[in-house]
């Protein structure tokens, strides 16, 4: 596809996580706050402007504007003009917005976007074109190998067709970051939360709390078998724009 915006046409794919209880809302923002804390600590010298390019609801941009001194700039992108939830310390763009942040961004953020799209290379492309020279990006994708593909087959969340357009390894992602020019400052792997969506998918229901709930209460059974196997359900890589 050469704009697979149609495929979220209305925010109603399970992407924008929308209609989460208090209980879920409180577990992912507490998360996402520990994982903003977390990047902050890796990426070297505090931004001041951070990129949350494709932010979905919203969660992970406010997250990072919390944590953040008051004064940095934080900007979360994505399809529509109008923003997922109310964005509080941070602020929202069309990606229409995009020309006007180029070369501007210290930090730029992209959490299971980049399997979405049909052109990697392209992709990897507007993210770049955003850093300012020495400027971080933070990339985070599903694991195709990881040790749940084998358990679940077709029902593995990380296949999540026709969403996801792109299958990536620990290989092939860090060729597709070096074949763009960033210099790889650290490589991550990544507990995602995939296990309540695969079991969902597993028992021919739609995603909901409940499974939710069942991801979570399995969570340290995830953890300890991808630990293990060293064979995470999520990539992350952690790479610098040469200066």
């Amino acid at each position: 596809m050469d704009d697979v915006a149609p495929l979220y046409e209305g925010r109603e794919s399970q992407d924008f996580q929308r209609g989460d209880s208090r209980l879920a809302r409180w577990i992912k923002r507490t998360a996402f706050d520990r994982l903003a804390r977390h990047l902050l600590r890796r990426i070297g010298p505090r931004p001041h402007r951070v990129v949350d390019f494709a932010c979905g609801n919203g969660l992970i941009t406010r997250c990072m504007a919390d944590v953040l001194e008051p004064g940095a700039d934080v900007v979360g992108l994505d399809f529509f003009d109008d923003p997922p939830e109310p964005m509080e310390r941070a602020r929202y763009g069309s990606f229409a917005a995009l020309p006007g942040l180029a070369g501007t961004a210290d930090l730029v953020l992209c959490f299971h976007a980049l399997e979405h799209d049909d052109d990697p290379h392209r992709f990897i492309g507007r993210l770049t074109g955003l850093l300012a020279p020495g400027g971080r990006l933070v990339v985070e994708v599903p694991n195709v190998d990881c040790v749940w593909t084998p358990w679940f087959g077709a029902d593995c969340e990380n296949w999540y067709l026709p969403f996801h357009r792109v299958h990536f390894s620990r290989q092939s992602l860090r060729e597709l970051m070096e074949a763009q020019g960033l210099a790889i400052l650290a490589e991550e792997n990544v507990c995602a939360a995939t296990m309540g969506h695969s079991i969902a998918n597993r028992c021919g229901r739609p995603y909901s709390g409940f499974f939710f709930l069942v991801g979570v209460a399995l969570r340290p059974i995830q953890w300890l078998a991808e630990k293990v196997t060293g064979r995470p359900s999520a990539l992350r890589i952690i790479a610098v724009q040469p200066a």
